[in-house]
């Protein structure tokens, strides 16, 4: 734990630079935005929603759950026929500084576990290189490929979840170089 305990900055700062990192990837270079759509006669879509009386969750449809659902021809068509998707509705309004500093505290404790796996393979006095490749590779792994198979089940298109796969190639190797620039 010592060992860990010495590796405080280099924590802090991937876990700052990283949420820097995204910050610019979302707003600067704004590549993100042509991941989301605007619906379509947006009011009336909300309307039904609040006249469903829809609670706060993660839907998907067509759904059948039980083989006695899939038996209703109606149901059947719809499965077959589509649309298909997922909807996932919030409980509250995005609020961008609760959302801002739970992102960044997930990057920092991703940073701490990044550290905790670099304090089991690296020594201290590691050269730059061990650490960076070490840092890097679990930076990598832990922003670039965690929310993959979501993509896979949940149908985000592939295009935004390439550009996921960007960043998080992108912040892994800003983590590992931050880890081994100041590695002990």
């Amino acid at each position: 734990m010592s060992e860990l305990a010495t590796l405080w900055l280099p924590i802090f700062l991937s876990g700052t630079a990283v949420f820097f990192a995204s910050f610019l990837a979302w707003v600067v270079i704004g590549h993100h935005t042509a991941d989301w759509s605007e619906i379509p006669d947006e009011g009336n879509v909300i309307d039904f929603i609040r006249r469903q009386g829809l609670r706060p969750g993660q839907y998907i449809f067509p759904l059948a759950r039980t083989k006695e659902a899939l038996a209703d021809d109606a149901k059947k068509q719809r499965i077959l026929s589509g649309p298909w998707g997922t909807l996932n509705l919030w409980s509250r309004q995005v609020h961008m500084g609760r959302n801002l500093l739970q992102s960044f505290v997930f990057y920092l404790v991703t940073s701490f576990f990044i550290a905790y796996l670099a304090t089991l393979a690296l020594e201290p006095g590691a050269t730059f290189s061990k650490v960076f490749q070490v840092t890097g590779t679990a930076g990598i792994l832990a922003y670039a490929f965690g929310h993959v198979p979501n993509s896979i089940w949940f149908g985000t298109h592939r295009r935004a979840m390439l550009m996921d796969i960007i960043d998080g190639v992108c912040f892994g190797l800003v983590t590992g170089l931050i880890f081994a620039a100041f590695w002990p």
